[in-house]
């Protein structure tokens, strides 16, 4: 028994002295994968990674000129990369809290079945990017209890989410900005310009069928509370138009 101990303990010194020389080591990137309410700081930073940026080129045939390179929008990049969650503290180990194996891949997994998009990042590096998990395979091989993995992501574009509503006008369907954090505008001139500040804030957050009845429902607002002076800052979230701390009015 003890021998098999030596064994392992070898194995595990030489393995760190590896991942260090290929950077995952202590000294190497930390890679953090995080979505909805789940974050994973791989224990064991993979040896390498591989990113690919297809920028969607095509090339043409033109009869008197031949081919031609016509040049594409950037495609989606996708992000590749294998480890494995340890069964015990090894040597090489980056993270100060280890969890078992299996609830590493439960919450790889929870995040994939999310229905949100994660975020990747990658100490010492340009990858810090949202992504959806588009592939994520497990085993274990080698009777330690050790989990190796691989994982394929996919960037993932955020875009204005489309409304079924379709404007009378145009005869398209109206889009609504989808706000990552709250805006804040300062009201500038007169009244009548804070009131087309407020207005501009509102086409950023609601369908074009909506605006006119939450426009004169916040101009209602505004003349209610006696106005907005010069240099006030209106604070708009997706659900409101705030200012010091009170919601001015709620959509």
């Amino acid at each position: 028994m003890s021998s098999f101990l030596n064994f392992v303990s070898k194995a595990a010194d030489i393995m760190g002295e590896v991942l260090g020389a290929l950077g995952g080591g202590s000294d190497g990137c930390i890679f953090t994968l995080s979505g909805d309410a789940y974050s994973v700081s791989f224990p064991v930073s993979p040896p390498d990674f591989e990113v690919a940026n297809p920028y969607n080129n095509q090339t043409v045939n033109i009869q008197s000129l031949g081919d031609i390179n016509m040049l594409g929008k950037r495609g989606l990049q996708s992000i590749k990369f294998s480890s494995f969650f340890p069964t015990q503290a090894y040597t090489f180990v980056q993270v100060m809290s280890l969890a078992s194996p299996y609830e590493y891949v439960n919450q790889v997994k929870k995040m994939a079945e999310s229905g949100k998009p994660c975020h990747l990042s990658i100490t010492g590096t340009d990858v810090s990017v949202p992504v959806s998990i588009d592939d994520f395979t497990y085993k274990e091989q080698d009777g330690t209890g050790d989990v190796y993995f691989s994982l394929t992501l996919r960037e993932y574009r955020y875009i204005m989410p489309e409304s079924s509503v379709t404007n009378d006008a145009t005869g398209l369907k109206s889009r609504v900005a989808q706000l990552t954090t709250d805006k804040q505008t300062t009201c500038l001139g007169t009244t009548m310009a804070g009131l087309d500040t407020a207005q501009r804030a509102i086409q950023k957050t609601t369908t074009i069928a909506a605006q006119g009845k939450r426009v004169i429902g916040l101009y209602k607002a505004m003349v209610k509370s006696g106005g907005i002076p010069v240099g006030t800052i209106l604070t708009t979230t997706a659900k409101a138009i705030q200012t010091g701390g009170k919601s001015l009015y709620t959509f």
